[in-house]
């Protein structure tokens, strides 16, 4: 009898353990399947949408998407000429741009950052934009201290399409990892993210505003806002960003108006609280805005759109992807 009480709580004892093994099991985040895009469907949208995901771009079209690269590295897909792209792919130790058609073939490559030297003289190209016209375009790279190779702040260069000259317009502040996320202006001005620290070392972010390469520039938002991930609307009448606001759990996504004549920015509005959003990007006709967040909090990042002029009302695309929330949308008319 013994015997049989005996293994009845052994018994019982390792169904228990296999079960809270499962429960525990469920409620880890990992337990949520990531789909890749293709395998999964969307509502439509106007337009086609360039997205990212697991070193693929993805081009989102009549409710599906279609892979255009292989998982390779590729990253922050931007709007080029001719309806081309200009995309980042990323390597271990090193970056560069190249010039893609909307359907992934290779046309050119713009950097060539790997050194035959050494490592240490390797470079790191991002944030990709053309100017309206198309005939420069802007990037953040890092020019490295041949004296301590671990500096490594991304300052903004231009590069002419046409010369493939680059100069640089911005000076970062040192160990704040640089300025990033450019955004031409049609009157030959620059928007983009500056980092800063305080004197507690602090790393804040701005939008900051520069008239001409080489001037000083201008804030546009107090360091208090932490404001970064600027995007302007097709008319260059508004702007979206990513404010932190002294949060480390959520971002929220703000719109204020902006004169391109004047570089006067209006009081931002909140458009959406409550996430983490990231890299927002405007639709062709600047109505809707395009960003990345997570359904849940910790979840993986999905595609988002809301209006960019209120009521807000935000629209989840989808629900169980994994998309690189450094990579913004890519949103062109169709």
């Amino acid at each position: 009898m013994r015997w049989l009480v005996g293994g009845g709580l052994l018994l019982a004892m390792l169904a228990f353990g296999i079960g809270v093994y499962h429960a525990a099991g469920y409620f880890k985040a990992d337990h949520v399947v990531v789909h890749r895009p293709n395998e999964i469907s969307g509502p439509t949208l106007t337009g086609t949408i360039y997205v990212v995901q697991s070193g693929a771009v993805y081009r989102f079209e009549h409710g599906s998407f279609t892979q255009i690269t292989s998982e390779d590295g590729w990253m922050q897909p931007a709007s080029g000429p001719s309806g081309q792209l200009v995309v980042v792919r990323r390597q271990n130790n090193f970056s560069d741009l190249y010039l893609l058609s909307t359907s992934g073939r290779k046309l050119g490559q713009l950097t060539h950052n790997a050194s035959s030297a050494s490592v240490e003289s390797n470079h790191w190209s991002f944030y990709p934009r053309f100017t309206p016209d198309a005939g420069t375009y802007f990037f953040a790279s890092d020019q490295k201290d041949p004296y301590n190779s671990y500096l490594v702040d991304l300052a903004i260069y231009a590069l002419d399409a046409s010369s493939g000259r680059a100069v640089q317009w911005t000076s970062p502040n040192e160990f704040t990892g640089g300025d990033v996320n450019p955004v031409p202006l049609r009157g030959g001005g620059l928007l983009y993210t500056k980092y800063s620290i305080d004197d507690s070392f602090k790393v804040h972010s701005q939008i900051w505003v520069q008239k001409r390469q080489g001037s000083a520039g201008q804030a546009l938002t107090t360091s208090e806002l932490g404001c970064a991930q600027p995007a302007l609307s097709p008319d260059q009448k508004l702007i979206a960003m990513v404010c932190t606001k002294g949060s480390n759990l959520s971002a929220e996504l703000e719109v204020a108006s902006f004169d391109s004549t004047t570089l006067a920015m209006g009081s931002p509005a909140t458009l959406v609280g409550g996430q983490m959003v990231a890299s927002p990007s405007f639709s062709p006709d600047g109505a809707t805005i395009a960003y990345l967040a997570p359904a849940s909090p910790g979840g993986h990042f999905q595609l988002w759109t809301v209006g960019s002029s209120g009521p807000a009302s935000a629209r989840a695309i989808t629900r169980d992807l994994g998309l690189d929330s450094t990579s913004a949308p890519v949103w062109v008319g169709g």
